[in-house]
């Protein structure tokens, strides 16, 4: 029996080791790569959105500095999107819509999420585009049609006057008929006294 208890202790000391624990294996998931300079795009936005003129011109320098130094496709996009607020120039909306037009002619643009940034900041400052261009286009015809009324009411000036310079005529010849037919002394001119 001492010849048996060596073995059988090896066993239990060899079972009484740490396996590796087997864990349920979960299911891999992927999260699409997120370029981290792309990661704060709209809070960078919102930021924006909060500062005070001064601000927001130190914030667009830099974004617009980084941007020249890297030509980072995300700084291109948070330059276009600071480009884009509501309260900026006509001018800074059309340089983001180019900014913005020239990332979505990339194929090795930015990942699945900025991508899709691009295109609705796109559809949006075309739109933008598009309603300012009307703007313009019925600001022209509304000036065109104030020339066309103001010649008109001129013309109409006019024809009032030479209407009431007819009137006076016509009123002149029948005061002048009038006193040929009854002359003061009752007598015609053609009749002798």
């Amino acid at each position: 029996m001492n010849r048996l208890i060596p073995p059988i202790a090896s066993l239990l000391l060899g079972a009484c080791t740490t396996a590796p624990l087997q864990t349920p294996s979960l299911p891999l998931v992927v999260e699409p790569s997120i370029n981290p300079s792309c990661a704060n795009l709209l809070d960078d936005y919102e930021t924006f959105s909060l500062m005070d003129g001064k601000g927001r011109k130190q914030m667009l320098d830099d974004v617009s500095s980084a941007w020249q130094l890297t030509r980072n496709n995300c700084e291109q996009l948070r330059l276009a999107l600071l480009l884009s607020q509501p309260d900026r120039p006509d001018n800074d909306r059309r340089k983001a819509l180019k900014l913005v037009k020239e990332l979505l002619r990339n194929e090795k643009l930015l990942d699945a999420q900025a991508h899709q940034l691009a295109r609705l900041l796109h559809d949006q400052l075309r739109q933008a585009h598009l309603q300012q261009r009307k703007i313009v286009e019925l600001k022209q015809r509304l000036q065109a049609q104030h020339g066309a009324s103001k010649q008109l009411a001129e013309q109409l000036n006019n024809l009032q006057s030479q209407l009431q310079q007819l009137k006076n005529i016509e009123q002149n010849i029948n005061e002048k008929e009038q006193s040929i037919i009854t002359p003061s002394t009752g007598n015609l001119p053609d009749e002798p006294p």
